[in-house]
């Protein structure tokens, strides 16, 4: 009798631990889709809208859903969706660090480059 109330027990436990886990992730989508979208966005002029659709060129998640995360609070999504959005956050850091990593090597002063690697959160090279 005991062993079916724990049984019970760990299936409601499972239950809540997946419910914590995907509102988790979906605040981690929101906030990545809203990181590609500053990042692609072109400043005055440029809309939001337009941005979306370039990164939907450009890395291939579909810009409603980009969208979606941008202007609503979101309490599910597919993980095909969830997938999109990180590995296009991957490849958008990827290119952030790749031109910081190109401006650091154009600096000729030393209290520059260990400024701007306190700044960053780099580690110091030089």
């Amino acid at each position: 009798m005991s062993d079916k109330f724990h049984d019970a027990q760990n299936k409601n436990s499972d239950r809540d631990n997946k419910s914590m886990s995907m509102s988790f992730t979906t605040s981690d989508a929101k906030d990545m889709g809203r990181f590609i979208l500053k990042k692609e966005y072109r400043g005055p002029g440029d809309t939001i809208e337009s941005a979306a659709y370039r990164v939907q060129t450009k890395l291939g998640v579909p810009a409603t859903l980009l969208l979606r995360l941008w202007n609503r609070d979101v309490n599910d999504m597919l993980l095909s969706n969830f997938a999109a959005v990180a590995n296009a956050y991957v490849a958008v850091k990827a290119r952030v660090d790749r031109g910081y990593e190109h401006e650091r090597s154009l600096a000729v002063d030393t209290k520059i480059l260990r400024l701007a690697d306190f700044v960053a959160g780099k580690k110091n090279e030089t």
